[in-house]
């Protein structure tokens, strides 16, 4: 009869401690869950750029200004060689011809079309023999 007894009380304490076993993880389950929760709210504020802009306000405008002038030098395209000098002539024809566009009203208009007719020829002379002394790698103009 004892050892029944005794058989009872074994059986007992494996199961409250298995009871307790399951406690015991049902907490460290909890205190993971409220770790993984801090370590995320920890990350977030991390990476919130707002509160580096709060903190240093300055800094994050130095460093916008920066990243814009990057992003400026990047993208904005920069003019080849015969692009430029097209421009300057065509400035330079523009201000010769300011005269004559001020009387283009009148009896000047067919004096104006005709230089007009003849600075695009030229100008597009300029560019092919360009081309040209660009692409035979700068031993110049044929003629």
């Amino acid at each position: 009869m004892t050892e029944k007894y005794a058989s009872n009380t074994r059986e007992g304490n494996i199961e409250r401690s298995a009871e307790d076993i399951r406690h015991d993880i049902a907490k460290e389950e909890e205190g993971i869950s409220r770790t993984v929760e801090e370590i995320g709210e920890r990350i977030k504020e991390k990476l919130d750029w707002r509160e580096y802009v709060k903190d240093s306000p300055y800094v994050a405008l130095g460093a916008a200004a920066g990243l814009g002038y990057l992003a400026t030098g990047v993208f904005i395209r920069r003019a080849t060689p015969t692009e430029r000098i097209m421009r300057s002539i065509a400035r330079e024809v523009r201000d010769s011809l300011g005269a004559l566009r001020a009387e283009a009203a009148g009896p000047g208009l067919i004096k104006v079309v005709l230089l007009g007719i003849a600075t695009k020829a030229v100008a597009g002379w300029i560019k092919s023999t360009t081309s040209k002394a660009v692409t035979s790698r700068g031993t110049g103009p044929r003629t």
